[in-house]
């Protein structure tokens, strides 16, 4: 996996959890960049798996898990759905019937430098499908 150790990039913040957790499914199951959420090497407890299902545990390793520059250049698909596995690691069994994981705010993804194709399981807000138009990014609905 990626060294972080000897490299002067600064972390990249992300406005939206949402918005970085499509970019980790991409890092972390699609190219392998980064290394997803183990759930099985966690000392997980009831108190980590809150009321609505979410796993607080998973939640904090994406949250903490650093994106450097570097690891934004390679992304150059996306893919906006309720099936990705980084969500299944957030909120096990989650059926995708609801918008808790929509990102309310999309510039850190339309500003994606390599990014090329967006696949999208639903409609984009049309403010979304239309800053990637003007970047010239593909948008594949289903």
């Amino acid at each position: 996996m990626d060294d972080e150790s000897n490299t002067t990039e600064e972390p990249v913040e992300f406005a939206d959890f949402n918005a970085k957790l499509l970019v980790l499914d991409v890092l972390c199951y699609d190219l392998g960049v980064l290394e997803p959420y183990d759930a099985d090497s966690a000392d997980e407890t009831d108190e980590d798996v809150d009321v609505e299902g979410q796993d607080d545990r998973a939640r904090e390793y994406y949250d903490d898990l650093d994106l450097l520059p570097s690891h934004l250049s390679l992304v150059t698909e996306l893919t906006v759905d309720s099936a990705l596995e980084v969500l299944q690691d957030v909120h096990p069994g989650w059926e995708g019937t609801d918008d808790r994981f929509d990102p309310q705010n999309w510039d850190d993804l339309i500003d994606l430098p390599a990014l090329r194709t967006v696949y999208a399981a639903t409609r984009l807000p049309a403010h979304v499908a239309d800053a990637l138009a003007a970047k010239d990014i593909e948008v594949r609905s289903a």
